[in-house]
């Protein structure tokens, strides 16, 4: 993950830049909406599902603005609470892509139409740049590493649309290689990386640096709404503004925190609470991010063990079982028969029963000053519907050590309850509850 500085929070309003409120208008001068579906998740894919919470996970690691002229919506689809998308377009006439909006990494790739070996590739949209009159050779290799595996290919540029807005000459992978397993099943094609340049693979310039330097946004800031709703007429998924916030998506004053370290959107979280009371783990400030491309919320193991009992799961699928997932594909259920009954015995024990939420605690994480809580309606996660609906835990043990101590990664599980704005302008990120 590199070397994390420790900071502490101070806010200073005089020093932030001031954006005068926008008005979001019912037209779609000044933006543009997409619309897309939810996806639910169902009982046959429930293995498969497992690995698709965990995608995104690493091996490598003021004012309110309301939404109007220079800036951009992009609807996203959410996928069983757990993965959110929206549409992008590459090359001239646009090519489409569902791609994941991940402010965990800072690349953007898609599916290359010389990807022979992996099956993902046949399953997905291509990249056909002998279709694109304004695709441009850049002859990089590039790769990126993910805790479910490594996608690797090569650089080009052509121009990107996202929206209305038009992105020109971005660099971005097309991939050759992907991991067939996640990325087979993903309703995604590809990413998009909303992170900083410091983590740029290639150190090529992020889409949303270029947007900024284009001068297709009209401030430097964006915000993501993920909606968790079960009513299908309401989408149930989120949308992510380029260029300012729509007041409709959150109630209350954002609560900012200033960036301590640019890559990720690093801050400091000041404590972890189970029912109102300290856990202590988090007194003296541990390293945090906010990354959309991470389904759940991840911390220390002694940590998120500690929250999980007390929600009344005994553990949690164990780096073991996952490892053998992926590495025997098929064949797992039989392993798992004769071979790892005790890991069969961990994924059994990381379910609980959906209608003991009542007497679930609530979770809480203090981020500059304020206790962000999340109830158990929020952090646990449905499995299937009707009598045989179970609920998972959206707490996932994952040590990641940074010189600050281990990270925690607040994912979809914290976004889908609290409205998050990414304050580039003043380096800082800022979290109101969604409604």
């Amino acid at each position: 993950m590199g070397h994390y500085q420790k900071a502490f929070v101070i806010f200073l309003i005089c020093s932030y830049f001031v954006y005068p409120p926008l008005i979001l208008s019912s037209s779609t001068d000044g933006y543009t909406r997409i619309r897309l579906k939810r996806m639910k998740l169902n009982k046959d894919n429930r293995v498969v599902s497992q690995t698709e919470l965990t995608h995104s996970l690493r091996a490598r690691y003021g004012n309110n603005l309301i939404g109007s002229n220079g800036l951009d919506i992009v609807l996203l689809t959410n996928y069983i609470n757990t993965q959110y998308y929206g549409e992008i377009g590459i090359g001239t006439p646009p090519q489409m892509f569902n791609v994941i909006f991940d402010t965990g990494s800072s690349n953007l790739w898609v599916p290359s139409s010389k990807c022979y070996l992996s099956m993902s590739c046949y399953v997905h949209s291509k990249y056909r740049s002998g279709m694109s009159i304004t695709y441009k050779s850049s002859g990089q290799s590039g790769a990126i590493e993910y805790g479910s595996g490594t996608i690797s290919g090569f650089f080009s540029k052509d121009n990107v649309k996202i929206g209305h807005l038009i992105i020109k000459d971005q660099e971005f992978i097309e991939a050759t290689k992907e991991p067939d397993m996640t990325f087979m099943t993903g309703k995604f094609d590809g990413v998009l990386g909303l992170g900083f340049r410091e983590i740029s693979v290639g150190n090529v310039a992020t889409i949303w640096e270029n947007m900024l330097n284009q001068n297709v946004v009209k401030y430097p800031l964006f915000s993501i709404w993920l909606d968790r709703s079960e009513n299908e007429e309401n989408g149930g998924g989120g949308e992510i503004i380029f260029g300012g916030v729509d007041p409709n998506h959150y109630k209350g004053n954002h609560a900012f925190v200033p960036i301590t370290k640019k890559g990720y959107w690093q801050f400091n979280l000041g404590d972890v609470l189970i029912n109102g009371e300290s856990t202590g783990y988090c007194q003296n400030g541990c390293p945090a991010i906010a990354d959309s491309g991470t389904s759940l919320l991840t911390g220390p193991t002694s940590a998120i063990n500690e929250i999980n009992a007390a929600i009344g799961i005994k553990s949690f699928v164990s780096q073991e079982f996952k490892s053998v997932v992926k590495q025997n594909g098929e064949n797992i259920l039989d392993l798992l028969q004769n071979e790892l009954s005790e890991q069969f015995d961990t994924i059994r024990d990381s379910d609980i029963d959906c209608g003991k939420a009542a007497s679930m605690p609530n979770i809480s994480f203090t981020l500059g000053g304020k206790d962000f809580v999340l109830t158990p309606q929020e952090y646990l996660i449905k499995d299937g519907e009707g009598d045989g609906t179970r609920c998972v835990s959206g707490f996932m043990p994952l040590d990641i050590p940074t010189s600050d101590g281990l990270l925690w990664i607040l994912g979809d599980v914290f976004m889908g309850s609290y409205h998050t704005i990414f304050d580039y302008g003043n380096l800082r990120v800022g979290f109101a509850k969604a409604v």
